[in-house]
């Protein structure tokens, strides 16, 4: 049920200015009084009342029955919780790829982590000249894939260190890495730089630069990664710029700020 407001629009405005101030001011606390309320949001005790109480209304406001201090609701989060489950996470994702595809005109990928290895679940686009073993369905190890080390990187290393010693590495190139030293010290270089890369450490001639994305729900949901030929790396800026502007576009639309 909404309070009837004034028929000036600009006044409506208002009001719905002064409302959105009150609710975000209580977002910050666990609970004001309503002077304390009224001089944070700077406005008179009387006004401050009167849009608390609509708001209480509507839901999006109780009061403490003891206290008699105000608190946001649950409602707020209610709602939140309606648009994340409405977001189509595989079509946000498989529409980015796309687009980052025909940007780099490089063949790109959109995993997820599924019983410590990486699920591709999305491939578009074809490099020139690179043929490579990935296939939508099949699984890669987390260790020597960038895909895999970016999703590592958001990880403790505690939560590593269990993860390494629940596998046994593979010397799939001249290049995997085989230690957990190794391991430690590249993820400690994806972290700085936001971005992982792959050097020929899963399949010789091949080059995966990636980075991992998130959702409102999990910090890493996905990762998503760009594959080259080695002659290609000249443009490393170029490429690591993208991964790390289509990252920030999926997990943005997914709803992670």
């Amino acid at each position: 049920m909404v309070q009837k407001e004034e028929s000036n629009p600009s006044t409506k405005v208002q009001s719905i200015d002064r409302a959105l101030a009150i609710l975000e001011t209580l977002a910050e606390y666990p609970s004001l009084s309503l002077m304390e309320l009224s001089e944070k949001v700077h406005l008179h005790k009387a006004t401050t009342h009167r849009l608390v109480n609509s708001l209480m209304e509507n839901g999006y406001i109780d009061r403490n029955p003891y206290t008699k201090q105000y608190r946001i609701s649950l409602k707020m989060f209610h709602l939140g919780n309606k648009r994340v489950h409405n977001i189509d996470f595989l079509n946000v994702a498989k529409s980015m790829i796309r687009q980052l595809s025909d940007d780099t005109k490089q063949t790109v990928h959109l995993v997820v982590e599924d019983n410590e290895e990486v699920l591709y679940i999305d491939k578009y686009g074809e490099s020139r000249g690179v043929r490579m073993q990935s296939k939508i369905g099949t699984k890669a190890p987390l260790y020597c894939t960038a895909v895999g080390k970016a999703l590592l990187s958001t990880r403790q290393n505690a939560s590593v260190r269990e993860y390494w010693d629940s596998i046994v590495p593979e010397q799939k190139t001249g290049r995997t890495i085989t230690t957990y030293e190794e391991l430690i010290s590249e993820l400690d270089e994806i972290r700085r730089n936001g971005y992982a890369i792959d050097d020929e450490e899963f399949e010789e001639g091949i080059v995966c630069i990636a980075a991992a994305f998130s959702s409102a729900r999990e910090v890493a949901a996905g990762a998503i990664s760009i594959s080259l030929p080695l002659s290609d790396m000249v443009d490393k800026d170029f490429y690591t710029g993208k991964i790390l502007e289509y990252a920030t576009k999926i997990s943005h639309l997914l709803g992670h700020f």
